[in-house]
C-alpha cells in the first residue's frame, strides 16, 4: 500500500469513499476538497483508492480535516496505515483532529467510542478542549504536541475562511 498526494484521475473514488463514509451533517461541499489549502493524500494498492485523508496546513500546525477508508475494507488497517504515514510527512508539525464527543446517550456511542480508541492507538492524545458547531459538540485531539484554544481556533478560520468561520457558529465550550 502507498500514501501519495492525490492524481487527478482519483477524485471520483475519493468523492465515492467520502459520500459513504460521512454524514450529510459532517460534509463540506466536495469541491472545498479541490481549495488550494487543503492536501489530499491517497492510500492506494493496485490502482485502487483504499481511503484517502484531506488536511490542512498552517504553519506549524495541520489539521486533519476528514479519514476515511472505503466501507468494503475498513478495519483491515488501511486507517491506521493512513495515520502513520501521514505522522511521518508532518513529523516536525502538530497535527490536529476534531471527533465527536464521547457521550453515553448518543445514537452512535459504540462507533464514537472505537473511533477515539483507534485515534489514541495511533499516538494521539486529548486536548482536553472542545468545540461546539453545525457536528455537535467535538473533541479536540493533538498529535506531536499539545494544542491550544487560540491555535485551534486560528486554524479552523484559516481552513473554512473568516466569513463561513462565522457561519460556522463554532466556539469553545
Amino acid at each position: 500500500m502507498l500514501l501519495t498526494k492525490i492524481t487527478p484521475n482519483q477524485f471520483k473514488q475519493v468523492k465515492k469513499i467520502y459520500m459513504e463514509a460521512f454524514p450529510k451533517r459532517e460534509r463540506k461541499p466536495f469541491f472545498t476538497l479541490k481549495s488550494k489549502k487543503v492536501q489530499i493524500y491517497t492510500a492506494t494498492q493496485n490502482n485502487q483508492v483504499l481511503g484517502f485523508t484531506a488536511v490542512i496546513p498552517l504553519g506549524k500546525m495541520v489539521m486533519v480535516d476528514y479519514l476515511a477508508v472505503s466501507s468494503k475494507i475498513r478495519s483491515k488497517g488501511t486507517g491506521g496505515f493512513i495515520m502513520n504515514e501521514l505522522c511521518k510527512i508532518y513529523k516536525d508539525k502538530k497535527i490536529i483532529l476534531l471527533i465527536e464527543k464521547l457521550d453515553n446517550q448518543a445514537e452512535n456511542k459504540e462507533q464514537r467510542i472505537a473511533r477515539r480508541r483507534f485515534y489514541i492507538k495511533n499516538g494521539f492524545t486529548s486536548s482536553g478542549l472542545f468545540v461546539s458547531g453545525v457536528s455537535g459538540i467535538m473533541e479536540i485531539m493533538n498529535y506531536g504536541g499539545q494544542v491550544y484554544a487560540d491555535e485551534y481556533l486560528h486554524l479552523q478560520e484559516y481552513a473554512l475562511g473568516s466569513w463561513m468561520f462565522k457561519l460556522s457558529k463554532m466556539k469553545l465550550v
